[in-house]
């Protein structure tokens, strides 16, 4: 009965992941689709209006022109919302975890076993994440991706 239960929550744990992650991969799509999909209009108006190859030469040497032609400014990484995410499911785990732990002595004998396996993994994943958004955090600081300043050289 034990190791059934932890299958049965490691199987939903997996399948939950992979919704989430589909799920944010889906509206990513999206969202990228829809801003093709204006700049695209953009360019098909702007051929519109213009008539001669010389008229959309000269426009396209002007500055708003080399503007359009650099497209969307590319995104920045997320850098505190990605860490944020991190901590939030670290203390959810570890709460999760460390309640899992104390209701090992709720159940009966035989089960303990399986309870106080099922609560370690919980637990020590949230403490992996939360480790993890403080190893995020360090190195972006050291790579300047927080405060926004960069230590790329052009």
């Amino acid at each position: 009965m034990g190791t059934e239960a932890i299958a049965i929550i490691m199987v939903f744990g997996t399948v939950a992941l992979a919704v989430v992650i589909i799920t944010r991969a889906l509206f990513d799509h999206l969202r990228r689709t829809k801003a093709e999909r204006a700049q695209a209009e953009i360019f098909n108006k702007l051929m519109d209006k213009l008539g001669s190859g010389a008229e959309v030469l000269a426009y396209l040497q002007s500055e708003a022109g080399q503007r359009l032609m650099q497209g969307a400014p590319q995104e920045k990484p997320a850098t505190f919302g990605r860490i944020l995410n991190s901590v939030q499911y670290g203390v959810v785990c570890t709460v999760i975890g460390i309640g899992v732990l104390f209701l090992q002595n709720i159940v009966d004998k035989y089960s303990q076993r399986d309870v106080a396996v099922v609560g370690t993994l919980i637990l020590t994943l949230g403490i992996g994440l939360l480790a993890a958004a403080g190893a995020s955090y360090l190195l972006s600081k050291t790579l300047g991706l927080i405060n926004g300043k960069t230590n790329e050289q052009s």
